[in-house]
């Protein structure tokens, strides 16, 4: 029994894999396959070995993404699978303890993953720090301000979008949103463009504020199609409006649409009809985040220039050890500067799943103080509180 590095030469085993344990969630053809190989590094990815023979995956793929406006590497979770004979014996858990090591060697010192059950990834540390929600209505049922005159709509082509979009979710993830930063056009394509999808730029004064990816979708029954917006991200409500707008137009061409939001958007003052099937409306848990290195996590964050502050800090983390070691942070002209001093007691004690939640803004030290996720010395809470306020971080893209 033996963990490794995986290999071109193991594609066709992986493919079996991920075919029986995703079963329809996974490519469907060759050229799938080859285009989600072809971004895939599978050196950074990890196979657990019974007798030389696969019995688990666990991949890392790399990724840069926005955290409080700071662009971090980010090792994102996928592909975590095991056939059914090796199940239930840790090979998962030893995949999981090994995988945090590589991250932190690869300074990915933050990972994301989209859970197929929470409590099994909180276990070893990961916890929901976004929520998802989305609307299914009818196009006729939005409402907009009479006056209301929609900004630009500029249709693209797929093969000039990566160069168009990946600097409006720069723009926008430095302000707003944990984000996904692509770093290749391949990446970026295999993640949020299928081949019927067509992409819009929404501009204003000649500036991009936004854009939206959208495909229609033939549904069970006579007269049955629903316009899906699967990515949508703006910098402002006149913007938001204007995709209002775009899907209001499609009233006498789909029954209804489906629309995804990025969370802490509440749409529902833009629709007549809020009863019965008017609107339905629905959240749910998004993806889990952990921090992975504390320290080097908490140095890379950039902070008001204006704000000095230090504080102790005492991590339980039982699947990354060092980051379990008691901190001193000294936070000066917007950097952290965090050395280990040993010690019993600390400023601000807590798990490393509360943490976390804090460091991305999922909750604020309030939410986490009242909860009991949290214990803090009460001399800090002002000072953590204005070093740490609640953001409107919430990651859309799935990978």
């Amino acid at each position: 029994m033996t963990i490794k590095r995986l290999s071109k030469e193991h594609e066709p085993i992986l493919r079996d894999l991920w075919a029986y344990c995703f079963g329809g969630g996974e490519p469907s053809n060759d050229e799938e396959w080859n285009s989600y190989f072809s971004q895939l590094d599978l050196d950074n990815c990890l196979g657990y070995f019974v007798d030389n023979e696969l019995a688990s995956t666990y991949v890392i793929e790399h990724y840069k993404m926005f955290v409080r406006g700071n662009l971090m590497k980010m090792g994102g979770i996928a592909a975590v699978a095991t056939y059914p004979q090796f199940r239930r014996q840790k090979q998962v858990t030893a995949l999981l303890i090994e995988s945090l090591k590589v991250m932190r060697k690869n300074k990915e010192f933050i990972s994301v993953l989209y859970p197929f059950k929470y409590s099994f990834y909180r276990k070893y540390g990961y916890e929901n720090c976004a929520d998802f929600s989305w609307i299914i209505a009818k196009p006729s049922n939005i409402l907009l301000p009479n006056d209301f005159k929609p900004l630009t709509l500029k249709e693209i082509l797929h093969k000039d979008s990566f160069d168009i979009i990946v600097p409006l979710r720069e723009k926008i993830g430095k302000k707003k949103y944990n984000l996904i930063i692509f770093d290749t056009p391949e990446m970026w394509k295999f993640h949020n463009l299928k081949k019927h999808s067509k992409l819009f730029v929404i501009q204003e004064n000649g500036e991009d504020v936004g854009y939206f990816i959208t495909n229609l979708k033939k549904m069970p029954g006579e007269w049955n199609v629903r316009l899906l917006l699967k990515e949508v991200l703006v910098d402002s409500m006149q913007a938001r409006l204007t995709v209002f707008d775009y899907i209001k137009k499609h009233t006498d061409q789909t029954k209804d649409f489906s629309f995804g939001f990025m969370g802490d958007e509440n749409p529902l003052d833009y629709f007549d009809n809020l009863w019965e099937d008017g609107i339905k409306y629905n959240v749910s848990g998004g993806p889990m985040f952990r921090v992975v290195d504390v320290e080097k996590a908490l140095e890379l964050l950039v902070f008001d220039e204006k704000l000095t502050a230090n504080f102790s800090l005492h991590i339980e983390d039982d699947y990354a050890p060092w980051n379990s070691e008691r901190m001193e942070v000294v936070i000066t002209h917007g950097k952290a500067k965090v050395t280990r001093k040993a010690g019993k007691n600390a400023d601000l004690q807590a798990d490393i799943k509360a943490f976390t939640q804090l460091f991305v803004g999922y909750r604020s030290l309030n939410e986490l103080i009242e909860i009991g996720k949290i214990k803090i010395t009460d001399s800090k809470i002002e000072c953590i509180n204005e070093l740490f306020p609640k953001m409107k971080t919430r990651l859309r893209t799935f990978f």
